[in-house]
């Protein structure tokens, strides 16, 4: 849990990903695609309006929860 907390926090410092395109990016990341339209709308709930740690952090934890992720890591 901390290391997705964490990970939240450094995605929310990196400015190389514009905050409107950070879903698409963790997917991309996280992956090797970009997400569904459902996938995208979901992540833009859970990451917040604006941007905010704890929302980014439960989209972290959405993706690791994947099965796709799991059989990729």
């Amino acid at each position: 849990a901390d290391l997705l907390k964490r990970g939240a926090e450094n995605v929310l410092v990196d400015r190389s990903v514009p905050k409107g395109k950070l879903v698409a990016a963790i997917y991309e990341k996280a992956l090797g695609r970009k997400p569904t339209s459902n996938e995208l709308k979901l992540g833009r709930e859970l990451a917040g309006e604006p941007v905010q740690a704890a929302g980014v952090e439960d989209l972290l934890w959405t993706v690791a929860m994947l099965p796709e992720f799991q059989l990729i890591y």
